[in-house]
């Protein structure tokens, strides 16, 4: 059987770095260090999911007292908030009187002012805080400058640029006292934010010629979410990882797997043929039970130049494994770089 070599790990030294670094001053060291790189990086994947963010590239360096992560995520459609009857506000005052707001944008912009908090509440999913906690928090100051400063806190498309900002915060507090609690409290913990996702203006001039072929998939869930997402995947260097979580969120929500793939393969042809490319090709595998047949079989995407065996190429890998009703797939994604 061919023995298959992990194309970063073949490539570290030559164009490619270690996104871990530190200093063992002992042997016995390496295990325990990356036992952390695995174990902060898996929950740091996890959580970012979990809250609807997909992690794009990150990096980490230990120092004697500080730990230093570098993130970079995309903030997906399940992030924004939408109109929906399962959206609500909740406005809390200073004697910790709680008044939930459902569609009534006159009334969330009377309260506002007299209001010293504003936490986005979403009834079937977990509450990230109790409000008792939520009200302790040190970036409290922060939280009423940003709900004065940006008082239409309303629930349509203008109001997800400020809603996010409070969303974000809120967030990343929790991300924060969990790796105190891995590290027990013994490093101080710095965290570089990226997001990737920032300006999207590229569809308002594109869209009408270049994006006019994949009109047939304007009815399906994925068209709007995974034109961005394919953009910047195309843009930004080390985007392997992004595009292979991207292709297993849709696996686990969709059932007609067959056009997802059609609409793959179409929309990485379009995009990396294109003028703002920093990639030549992609090269896609997934193996499992596709469109819920009794036996597996393998999907690949090729699209544009692919040379997996020259190891001077600027080449990114990722794989994972994604499990819904149909059993498991494997997803594996190679992206070379111009």
């Amino acid at each position: 059987m061919g023995q298959k070599v992990n194309p970063n790990i073949l490539r570290l030294g030559i164009n490619k770095t270690w996104k871990t670094k530190f200093f063992e001053k002992k042997n016995e060291e390496l295990p325990l260090y990356t036992f952390k790189d695995l174990e902060i990086k898996n929950y740091i994947e996890r959580f970012l999911e979990k809250h609807g963010l997909l992690l794009h590239d990150h990096k980490q360096h230990y120092s004697s007292s500080t730990l230093n992560l570098y993130v970079s995520y995309f903030i997906t459609f399940d992030f924004n908030l939408r109109k929906s009857e399962n959206q609500k506000f909740m406005l809390v005052n200073k004697s910790s009187n709680k008044k939930h707001v459902q569609n009534d944008t006159q009334e969330v912009s009377n309260n506002l002012t007299t209001s010293i908090g504003l936490l986005n509440e979403q009834i079937n999913s977990a509450h990230f805080y109790r409000i008792k906690k939520y009200l302790e928090l040190s970036c409290y100051k922060d939280l009423r400058k940003l709900v004065q400063t940006e008082p239409s806190f309303t629930i349509d498309d203008y109001s997800f640029k400020a809603s996010n900002k409070l969303k974000i915060k809120s967030v990343f507090d929790r991300l924060f006292k969990v790796l105190n609690l891995f590290t027990n409290n013994k490093l101080n913990i710095v965290v570089n934010f990226c997001c990737i996702n920032k300006d999207l203006t590229f569809l308002k001039f594109s869209q009408t010629k270049k994006f006019s072929l994949l009109q047939k998939f304007r009815n399906t869930p994925f068209l709007k979410e995974g034109t961005e997402l394919l953009f910047h995947i195309v843009y930004t260097k080390n985007s392997a990882n992004l595009l292979v979580r991207f292709i297993a969120i849709q696996l686990k929500k969709i059932k007609r797997q067959k056009l997802f793939f059609s609409f793959l393969k179409q929309a990485l042809s379009i995009l990396i043929d294109s003028n703002f490319s920093k990639i030549k090709g992609i090269k896609i595998i997934v193996k499992g039970r596709l469109n819920g047949v009794p036996r597996a079989k393998h999907k690949i995407i090729s699209v544009g130049d692919v040379p997996v065996q020259s190891i001077d190429e600027e080449l990114d890998y990722s794989q994972t494994t994604v499990h819904n009703s149909s059993g498991s797939y494997g997803i594996k994604a190679w992206v070379v770089g111009r």
